[in-house]
């Protein structure tokens, strides 16, 4: 199973709603947040998402944490270094608190030194690099490579490329490319 935390105000669903339908064509999702409990079946598990505010006591060996720009926390936390954590590059909240971690940070925006960028995006379809070899949670390692991603509903760069990063380090093939 992989772990996700989501973190950020848990009123902001932009992610999680572009996330959850990303994730049900991969595998079953259990969701948790203050408002909303779901799980998508009876059968196993293959994702579980917490949408939360700040970073819980992480009591697990691996996982993603995700940074919505809600984001809003200030100091430290304790993440583990088998965690990857998606900020945007924008979000000087989120990579404040990852600053002197040994947790993987994996940048997402429209820079050349993001680890994930955007190459094109038009209202169907977005193509997308990434920049640096990253980890995937079963401890793949994923080579720089380009990959395509078919929109089935309109989504703003931010988003493409967060549910996108998710999608790479849970391991999920790239290479046929991905709906979203």
């Amino acid at each position: 199973m992989t772990n996700i935390i989501l973190c950020g105000k848990t009123t902001d669903t932009s992610i999680s709603d572009a996330l959850l339908p990303a994730l049900y064509a991969h595998g079953n999702v259990q969701y948790y947040s203050p408002q909303r409990l779901t799980r998508h079946n009876d059968e196993t598990i293959k994702f579980l998402v917490y949408d939360c505010e700040k970073i819980p006591d992480i009591e697990l060996d691996k996982g993603i944490l995700l940074f919505k720009n809600s984001f809003d926390s200030r100091g430290q936390a304790c993440v583990p270094s088998g965690f990857s954590c998606v900020p945007e590059t924008k979000n000087l909240h989120a990579a404040a608190m990852l600053q002197g971690t040994d947790a993987a940070a994996i940048t997402c925006g429209t820079s050349p030194k993001d680890t994930i960028s955007i190459a094109g995006l038009d209202e169907s379809n977005a193509a997308l690099s990434l920049q640096r070899s990253i980890i995937t949670v079963d401890g793949t390692v994923l080579e720089p490579h380009d990959f395509t991603v078919k929109l089935v509903s309109k989504l703003g760069p931010h988003r493409i490329l967060a549910v996108c990063a998710v999608l790479l380090i849970a391991g999920i093939d790239s290479f046929q490319g991905y709906v979203i």
